[in-house]
């Protein structure tokens, strides 16, 4: 367990003290939150409308994790990849670059790398990986779900993203679980600071048991009873200033290392459940939660559903790609139900007479126009 935080004062920080946090690093502004927007599914080559997660590459590929159908990637037009291509696993749950452009695949049969073009077995074999991240150092992180065949937990293999750092017997993975380890052996996320921290969030039947902080030397715990607003986290984010936040069950914790804050539905996020934090790049945070995403401009909160042209409440990844585009994906727990929607903001269209005026001479536009000219 990490040291108790006690607040400063006889209660939590006022609200308003969140928002000014939020408001140093987000930038204001009047635009108006008009999105176009529009869906991704099956129809339209996506391999399944689950989507776990969504990965934009160094390349400008999409890469779209599903439960059920396998990999996709989109680079103007869909491919699949399934266990046939050499998955693992049909349910991808999570897709991350090394620095060598090499693509790394978890599923929820082990881990898989994406190499001169083909799939290759990366270890884990019969785990079910949830999260991986790779560090500052190259080195590999997996946290495991728990499941009925296979034990849960953290591992991780060192230097993989160097090609001597591999062998031809692949990444070799240590566990981190147990005594003195990290805490959890459900672990839902694993995220690297900007300091080098690495962090895991941990589900361990729906109780949680928050999370664990590895500073290179040893484990700190942070839990409820430490000023986490909710045991089982989901999602992780580090604001521009240091901060880190944590997506919970019940709202969001935000820790400048000695003080936590609290975000929830009071505050004006649309549901509880976080499962993705995002800022994109007009720096514009956005919040994926189990009743739609919310986005909050340093100003004021606006959220987004399926009535607002969402194509399904529960958003579970959040990406950004190179046009601006916001790509968010779905996991209904329904069967024919979910996909990624993107929301895009409206292209200013010009007024005939504006192109006009902007294009032709006058002669030519006054005669279009209906105008006349000296010359008739």
């Amino acid at each position: 367990m990490g040291e108790l935080i006690r607040w400063p004062w006889s209660r939590p920080p006022a609200r308003n003290e969140v928002r000014e946090l939020m408001r140093r690093f987000l930038e204001e502004s009047d635009d108006q939150d008009d999105f176009e927007w529009d869906a991704l599914t099956t129809r339209d080559g996506l391999p399944h409308n689950w989507i776990y997660d969504l990965f934009h590459d160094s390349t400008g590929r999409v890469w779209v994790g599903t439960w059920g159908g396998g990999l996709g990637v989109f680079d103007g037009r869909w491919r699949t990849y399934r266990r046939r291509d050499g998955l693992a696993s049909d349910n991808v749950t999570c897709i991350r670059e090394d620095r060598l452009g090499r693509v790394w695949v978890a599923t929820d049969g082990g881990m898989n790398r994406f190499d001169d073009g083909r799939f290759v077995d990366a270890g884990l074999t019969g785990k079910s990986v949830l999260n991986i991240t790779i560090d500052r150092h190259q080195n590999l992180w997996a946290g495991c779900w728990r499941a009925a065949r296979s034990g849960g937990g953290l591992y991780r293999a060192d230097g993989v993203g160097d090609r001597a750092g591999i062998g031809r017997a692949g990444p070799r993975w240590v566990g981190l679980s147990g005594p003195g380890g990290a805490p959890g052996l459900e672990i839902l996320k694993v995220f690297e600071d900007s300091r080098g921290r690495v962090w895991v969030g941990t589900y361990d039947g729906g109780r949680g048991a928050g999370v664990g902080c590895w500073d290179g030397r040893r484990w700190r715990r942070f839990t409820e009873g430490d000023g986490l607003v909710g045991n089982c986290v989901y999602s992780m984010f580090e604001d521009p200033e240091g901060r880190m936040w944590f997506g919970t069950t019940k709202g969001v914790a935000v820790y400048d290392g000695s003080v936590w804050r609290t975000l929830t539905k009071k505050d004006g996020l649309v549901d509880n459940q976080v499962f993705a934090m995002f800022i994109d790049t007009d720096k514009k945070m956005w919040f994926g939660t189990a009743g739609g995403v919310s986005r909050y401009d340093g100003e004021k909160w606006r959220s987004f559903t399926r009535k607002d042209g969402l194509v399904e409440n529960l958003v579970r990844a959040i990406g950004q790609g190179g046009d601006g585009s916001l790509w968010f994906g779905t996991y209904p727990y329904m069967p024919l139900r979910g996909g990624i929607s993107r929301a895009r903001r409206p292209v200013a269209r010009d007024s005939i007479e504006t192109q006009v005026n902007k294009y032709l001479p006058r002669g030519h536009r006054d005669r279009l126009l209906g105008r006349g000219t000296d010359d008739d």
